[in-house]
C-alpha cells in the first residue's frame, strides 16, 4: 500500500497543475483525474483477472499518462516520455525493485500502440485505457 500511496501523491501533484488550468480535451468531455484513476482501477482488475499483480496493475494505470500530463504531450510520444520519467521517479523512491520498474516503464512506453500485441501488463493497460474511455465518454 505504501507504493500505491507514493504513486498517488506523484500523480496528484502533476494533476493539480493540469487541473488548475482547467484542462479538458477539445470536446470538453475529458478530465485527467477521472481518466487516470479510472484506468488504474480497470488495469488492476484486468491484471488480477489475468493472474498478475493487481497492485502493480493499479500503479501502471495511475502513471500511464504522466508523460502527457507533465509535458502537455498529446502524441503517441507521451508513452516513451512518461516511461523515462517513471523509471527515474520509481528508482529514486527506493520502493520498487528493478523488475517492477521495468514492467511499469515498458507498459507505459507501449500503451499507445494499441494494435501491437505486447506482454500481459502492457495488454492489461491498453485494455484498461480503452475501457475507461468507453465508460467515461460513451
Amino acid at each position: 500500500m505504501e507504493r500505491v500511496k507514493f504513486v498517488m501523491e506523484i500523480l496528484d501533484k502533476n494533476l493539480m497543475m493540469v487541473n488548475d488550468t482547467g484542462y479538458v480535451f477539445d470536446d470538453g468531455s475529458f478530465d485527467e483525474t477521472i481518466h487516470c484513476y479510472g484506468v488504474a482501477y480497470f488495469c488492476a482488475a484486468a491484471a488480477h483477472r489475468r493472474g498478475l499483480d493487481a497492485e502493480l496493475g493499479f500503479i501502471i494505470g495511475l502513471m500511464h499518462d504522466l508523460g502527457r500530463i507533465s509535458n502537455d504531450d498529446y502524441t503517441e510520444g507521451h508513452g516513451p516520455t512518461g516511461a523515462i520519467m517513471v523509471q527515474r521517479i520509481l528508482a529514486d523512491s527506493g520502493l520498487f525493485d528493478e523488475k517492477d520498474i521495468e514492467i511499469i516503464a515498458n507498459s507505459i512506453h507501449r500503451h499507445s500502440k494499441k494494435k501491437k500485441i505486447d506482454g500481459p501488463y502492457e495488454e492489461a493497460l491498453k485494455d484498461a485505457d480503452l475501457l475507461e474511455r468507453v465508460f467515461f465518454m460513451g
